[in-house]
């Protein structure tokens, strides 16, 4: 059985075969990585980005916005 300093270190290693980080060195312009790509693909990338940080959280909110704290502001109505 492994030690815990190897299991540590292991999934310290598992860990950083998942990072995505890129070193620039300061005052070097790094070019956007979507600068060839669509506007579809960009929202795509986004929508990503959404979903993987609402799932960091804990999940989207099981209350429907009508429901939310706050005031509910509803365009047209009572205008003129």
């Amino acid at each position: 059985m492994p030690s815990e300093a190897d299991a540590r270190k292991a999934r310290a290693a598992a860990r950083k075969a998942l990072m995505t980080i890129e070193v620039v060195a300061f005052g070097e312009r790094k070019p956007s990585p979507y600068a060839h790509s669509t506007p579809d693909e960009r929202l795509a990338a986004a929508v990503r980005l959404i979903d993987y940080h609402q799932a960091l959280r804990g999940g989207y909110s099981i209350l429907p916005r009508s429901e939310w704290p706050g005031e509910t502001v509803v365009g047209g109505e009572g205008l003129g």
